[in-house]
Formats: C-alpha cells, structure tokens, sequence
C-alpha cells in the first residue's frame, strides 16, 4: 500500500507542476493568437483605408469633370442657336470638349483605375482573411457596384472618344452642337448615377473597416474568455491533483 501511495503522491505532485506549467503557456498561445488575428485584419483595414481615399478622389474629379460637361452643354447650345455658323464659338467648343478629356476626366479615369483594383483586390482579401478569422462578418459582394460603375463610364468614353475627333470644323457643321448637346445631357445622367454608385461603394467600405473593427474586438474577447476558461480547468484540474498527492500520503503511511 505504501508503494501506491509513493506512486500516487508522485502523479498528484506531477500533475500539479504540469497544470502550474500549462496556464503560463496557455496565456501566451493567447497573446499569440490575438497578435496573429490582429496582423491579419491590419491588411485588409490598411487597403479599405486607401480604397476610401481613392473614392474619396474620384468622386472630387467627377465633380470636376460634371462642371465641365454642364460648361460643354451650354456652348453647345448657344452654338446650336446661331443662325449663322459661328468659328469662333465652334473653336470654344471644340477647346472645351479637349479640355474635359485631357483634363478632370483623364484624371477620373486614372484614379478610378486605382480605385477599382484597390477595391477588388481588398474584396479578396476579405473573403480570405474571414476564413482564417471567423468572426469576420463580410457584407454584400462588391463587383456588382464595380461593374455598374464600368458600365456607365464606358458609355462616356464612347461618347468622349466621338466628341473628341470632331474639332471645331466638325462642331461647326449644322446638327452637330445639337447632337453634343443631347450627348451632354445623357453624359450628365451617367454622371449622376456614377456619384451615387460612388456614394454606396463608399457605404460599403466604411460597413467593411466597421466590420474589421469588430472583427477585431470581438476575436479578442473569445480569445480571453477561453484563456480564462482554459485557466480555471486547469486550476480545477491542479486541486484535484492536490487532493490525490494527499491521498497518495495517507496510503503511504499505512
């Protein structure tokens, strides 16, 4: 009975430095895994962070550039009025339509370029990181706005490329100014629903970075809750080791 209760003291002993051992580990796999999960949502934060700017940027030059088609329709207008062919007021036409491709919209379509792969490329990501982070909720797919957006700024390329290789001679012919004029109405339109397809990506970004943010504070409190857990099991599981060292004592004393 003495030799069951040497062997029994010595696994309660054992058992208690193991449990003692365990809780020190168990709180830096915690550390760990919250300094993992935080890198992993800091790229994905980073490129919405930009995607934001960038929308932020394109929606200035489309404003920019909703200015100068509202300029292009007025002369267009007044060009379509004359009675008279006017060189002068086809020059300035001509003069505006170049200075609207060559300036805000050149400039649009660059920084849209941007902001779309900006923008896929972070849509990506989240889908991969919530797999590796599953509290990361992910809201509606974002290439449905992205191809809205396409669409309509492919209608105003075509109707830029056109205008564009008409110079003030082709302006000055009779119909042309009323045809630009009604191209600058439809560009118009195509301009207004791109701002606010700009406004609901612009949505989806913030509900993103909302979402990340969470992500991120709520994987942190799972994360603690199960070292706490994983702690109080293991002091139980210590006590109860304790209680077996003494037993292993009394045993040994018979």
């Amino acid at each position: 009975m003495r030799v069951l209760g040497w062997i029994t003291s010595a696994v309660g002993v054992i058992g208690v430095v193991a449990c003692n051992g365990l809780v020190p580990l168990l709180w830096v796999l915690r550390s760990n895994l919250r300094a993992r999960a935080r890198d992993l949502l800091a790229v994905p934060n980073a490129g919405l962070e930009t995607a934001s700017m960038l929308n932020d940027s394109v929606a200035n030059w489309l404003e920019d550039a909703a200015g100068r088609i509202d300029d292009i329709k007025a002369k267009a207008d007044d060009l379509a009025r004359a009675t008279d062919v006017d060189a002068a007021a086809a020059t300035d036409l001509a003069t505006a339509i170049d200075g609207l491709i060559n300036g805000p919209y050149a400039t649009l379509r660059t920084v849209y370029s941007g902001l779309r792969e900006r923008t896929q490329a972070v849509g990506d990501l989240l889908a991969g990181v919530a797999k590796a982070v599953p509290v990361l909720a992910i809201t509606g797919a974002v290439a449905e706005r992205l191809q809205a957006i396409d669409a309509r700024m492919q209608e105003i390329d075509a109707s830029m490329t056109s205008l564009g290789r008409l110079g003030p001679t082709g302006l000055a012919e009779p119909g042309v100014a009323a045809t630009v004029a009604e191209r600058a109405v439809v560009a118009e339109e195509h301009v207004r629903v791109i701002g606010e397809l700009l406004a609901e990506l612009e949505t989806w970004l913030r509900a993103s970075r909302d979402r990340v943010a969470e992500a991120d504070r709520r994987s942190a409190r799972y994360l603690t809750a199960g070292a706490v857990v994983g702690t109080a099991l293991n002091f139980f599981v210590a006590w109860l080791n304790v209680l077996l060292f003494q037993q292993g004592r009394r045993w040994s004393r018979r």
